[in-house]
């Protein structure tokens, strides 16, 4: 087996892919602040009505429904989708990529591209991973509920565990996690974008000039940071 190969395969599980991706795929600056600014907002929004609790319950369960829903029809399109594209794509473009160099991460631009879509679909696994328990853990008669109920109606040493404050805690980290999502299936759909620009701009040029004169995603220089967002 080639380096090149070696490297391809290096990652043996999801949590190793998403590992790699948070710690060389440049960030997007847009995503980070959105995200931020939401999950303040829901921050302030706990800050300063935590009586409104019971309401963030019920609409933490009811987006979970909805969350499990939408995510697992979104993510059978998307790895549709993303099988399609690849299954399409010329062989000699692949081979390309895999022999150029991405400058930010150090990896070939193969995997830089095949890590941009595969970041989003770990992030949607995980969140119809957390849908799930909500709808396992945290409705009526659920094992979450039964241990707050338990804990209020028992206090250990004065301490028990504060449905309000738990509540408040699961309605900004869940409500700024499905926002998140959104913007995930934004960036899925540009780096989508990019990817039939590549495929086109190599099938309009011969290798050789393709070689000289194009890379599959702008530099770090651009505003378009590669092909996330």
């Amino acid at each position: 087996m080639t380096t090149e190969a070696e490297d391809l395969f290096k990652e043996r599980s999801l949590w190793e892919i998403y590992k790699e991706c948070v710690r060389c795929l440049p960030p997007s600056r847009f995503n980070i602040i959105s995200t931020g600014s939401i999950w303040l907002l829901l921050l302030c929004d706990c800050i300063y009505f935590p009586e409104h609790y019971p309401s963030r319950v019920a609409l933490i369960r009811s987006l979970a429904e909805l969350g499990l829903g939408y995510g697992t029809t979104i993510l059978g399109f998307l790895i549709a989708g993303f099988t399609i594209f690849t299954t399409l794509s010329k062989p000699e473009l692949f081979r390309h990529m895999r022999e150029v160099t991405h400058d930010e991460s150090g990896w070939s631009y193969l995997k830089v591209n095949l890590f941009a879509f595969m970041e989003v679909f770990i992030i949607y696994v995980f969140f119809l991973v957390i849908c799930l328990f909500i709808k396992l853990a945290c409705g009526p008669g659920g094992v979450a509920s039964t241990i707050f109920s338990l804990s209020e109606a028992h206090p250990i040493e004065g301490y028990y565990l504060s449905r309000n404050s738990f509540a408040n805690i699961a309605f900004n980290l869940f409500g700024t996690l499905a926002f998140y999502c959104l913007l995930a299936l934004k960036s899925f759909v540009f780096n989508n974008y990019q990817a039939v620009l590549t495929s086109i701009e190599w099938s309009f040029n011969q290798p050789s000039e393709t070689r000289r004169r194009f890379r599959p995603f702008p530099d770090r220089k651009s505003k378009h940071r590669n092909s996330l967002k």
